[in-house]
């Protein structure tokens, strides 16, 4: 009698629970390369939000647009990054797995991972000519980062880890 199960080594298993938990970081980081193209540049999202300001608002002048334009930008690069680190640091969590909910070693890693691809994203823009490249972004995109691992730890840090068993 012959099985028609076809049985994987135990190591392709472990990588495939190892690399699943990196899929929402790594699609994060593809959607934010996307972000980083001329169709996300501040002429284009300034069309959109001019389209939607004058819908719900009716006209405003140009100095609140550009104030608001402004603002709107910068909020998007803090929760952009902001998320990423949530990712990251959750694909830390499973990669390198330790007792806790939460480590300093997870938060530390999931914010050079941030700050990483933030620098490269900044370099990326360097080369768009509808795009300016800033180290003030990297910054503030860095502070998004930390402001959600601080959230983080707040919510897991001092709470034991429900124990999970994988099968």
């Amino acid at each position: 009698m012959s099985s028609s199960v076809i049985q994987q080594p135990a190591s392709s298993s472990l990588w495939r629970r190892r690399l699943q938990p990196w899929w929402p970081t790594v699609l994060w980081l593809l959607a934010i390369a996307s972000f980083s193209t001329d169709a996300f540049s501040a002429e284009h999202t300034g069309g959109i939000l001019r389209k939607i300001v004058h819908f719900l608002w009716g006209s405003i002048t140009e100095e609140q647009f550009a104030i608001l334009h402004f603002f709107l930008r910068k909020g998007a690069h803090f929760t952009v990054y902001g998320i990423l680190g949530v990712f990251a640091f959750y694909s830390w969590r499973a990669t390198l797995p330790a007792p806790g909910r939460w480590t300093l070693r997870w938060s530390g890693l999931a914010l050079l991972l941030t700050l990483v691809a933030a620098s490269l994203d900044e370099f990326h823009q360097s080369f768009v000519p509808s795009r300016t490249a800033s180290p003030r972004d990297v910054v503030l995109d860095l502070v998004g980062a930390l402001c959600f691992q601080i959230i983080i730890a707040s919510f897991l840090a001092g709470r034991p880890r429900e124990s999970t068993t994988i099968v």
